[in-house]
């Protein structure tokens, strides 16, 4: 068989030798399952370390405020992490949209709920300290780290093309999955506290997370 000799054939042919070797991108459930499970354990270590609030259980069951943050930040969590890995399997743009929407109910649904309960609390009660609010939402980002990353290496696979909407994505669904840990090892009782060192988690850490996930992101596709 005698090669084609044409500038066409010679252009297909250098083209075809500069691609690089695609890299298989598991099913969505199973790193759904991976991840999830990822931030079980951190989500286990921690409460481990730092116990759960005496009256937690108490409060998620018999009051709905608690129960709607809670479940809140928690559909957040799940919806985003569905929504970011499902973004680089091809053919789930349905999952996306569906993941991005569940995550959208469960933030406003916590931040509405944090917004009647400060609407409803006295005026002058005496503000926490901020060193509570950053406690919080050191603990929700211990839990969140490990299992973000794990989406960046998932993602990296996947070659995004917008890798920051990605990353702030990545990290307002683990920031929230991570303030659900916080609040079940919160001991304040504070609504001003609720919303500044829990709802708040996904929107906050999510900035500060940013730039380490964009470093490992890059540095899981090369």
């Amino acid at each position: 068989m005698v090669s084609d000799p044409s500038p066409e054939a010679d252009l297909i042919r250098a083209l075809a030798n500069d691609l690089e070797p695609v890299r298989p991108i598991p099913p969505l459930r199973v790193m759904v399952a991976i991840v999830v499970g990822v931030w079980a354990l951190a989500a286990v270590a921690g409460v481990v370390a730092l116990g759960v609030a005496p009256d937690f259980f108490d409060m998620l069951l018999h009051d709905v405020g608690t129960a709607l943050v809670f479940s809140g930040l928690g559909l957040t969590g799940l919806g985003g992490l569905v929504a970011v890995l499902a973004a680089g399997v091809p053919g789930r743009e349905t999952a996306v949209k569906v993941g991005f929407t569940a995550a959208a109910l469960g933030m406003a649904a916590a931040a509405g709920t944090g917004t009647l309960l400060l609407l409803q609390s006295p005026l002058l009660e005496p503000p926490v300290s901020a060193t509570h609010h950053l406690a919080c939402l050191a603990r929700a980002a211990m839990v969140a780290v490990v299992p973000a990353l794990s989406i960046m290496w998932f993602a990296g696979r996947a070659a995004p093309h917008r890798p920051l909407v990605l990353v702030l994505a990545a990290g307002a669904s683990m920031a929230a999955l991570g303030a659900v840990t916080a609040q079940a090892s919160c001991y304040l009782d504070d609504v001003r506290h609720l919303m500044i060192g829990h709802i708040a988690a996904p929107v906050l850490l999510a900035v500060v997370l940013s730039l380490p996930l964009l470093v490992a992101l890059r540095r899981f596709r090369s």
